[in-house]
């Protein structure tokens, strides 16, 4: 089991949003990534931490809450959600920290078992779990629009009709039949 440790903000800008919003959707955004990521929980159930920027708040310590399963932390006035993240890789092993940052990225790549994923490769990973695990249902991830992507091959499912092979079983494939011709020619 592993531990997800999620800069909040890149993956919410970076992974599938990419625009630029105003205050009052913040939360509303917040909201649809940590249905995601504790739909993913459901499925996986690896420990999934959170962390969104709150240093222009006037908290004075971090905010810790558990939503679905999600850990939630925001950083406290003056700190900024990368250190936090440094700080959290740094204590637990064995995570996997998702980010477009390049200096958490170049952080985490000096720790033992901690490792980096950019927030679009880990939202194809996320959402072709939640829709194999849960049967084909993609109903939450339309309605958020997780999946805009609909052409990626990663996240559809394959339709082949059938794995079962057709012919002589003895028989060699044509490749291998045209590599025996030429073989026979020298």
């Amino acid at each position: 089991m592993i531990t997800v440790i999620i800069d909040g903000y890149n993956f919410i800008f970076n992974s599938y949003f990419k625009i630029s919003v105003k205050s009052e959707k913040l939360q509303e955004l917040r909201n649809n990534a940590i249905i995601l990521l504790s739909r993913y929980y459901n499925v996986k159930k690896n420990k999934v931490i959170v962390v969104f920027d709150g240093y222009l708040t006037q908290e004075p310590a971090e905010s810790k809450y558990n939503i679905g399963n999600i850990e939630v932390i925001y950083s406290k006035r003056g700190e900024k959600a990368d250190a936090v993240i440094m700080r959290i890789a740094e204590k637990i092993r064995n995570s996997l920290v998702v980010t477009n940052d390049n200096e958490i990225k170049r952080y985490v790549e000096r720790l033992d078992n901690v490792s980096s994923i950019s927030p679009e490769d880990f939202k194809l990973i996320v959402n072709n779990i939640i829709i194999n695990e849960e049967g084909g249902s993609d109903k939450y991830l339309n309605d958020y629009d997780f999946t805009d992507d609909a052409g990626d091959d990663f996240c559809n499912e394959s339709k082949h009709s059938s794995t079962k092979k057709k012919g002589n079983p003895h028989r060699l494939s044509k490749k291998e039949r045209l590599k025996m011709r030429k073989i026979k020619k020298l």
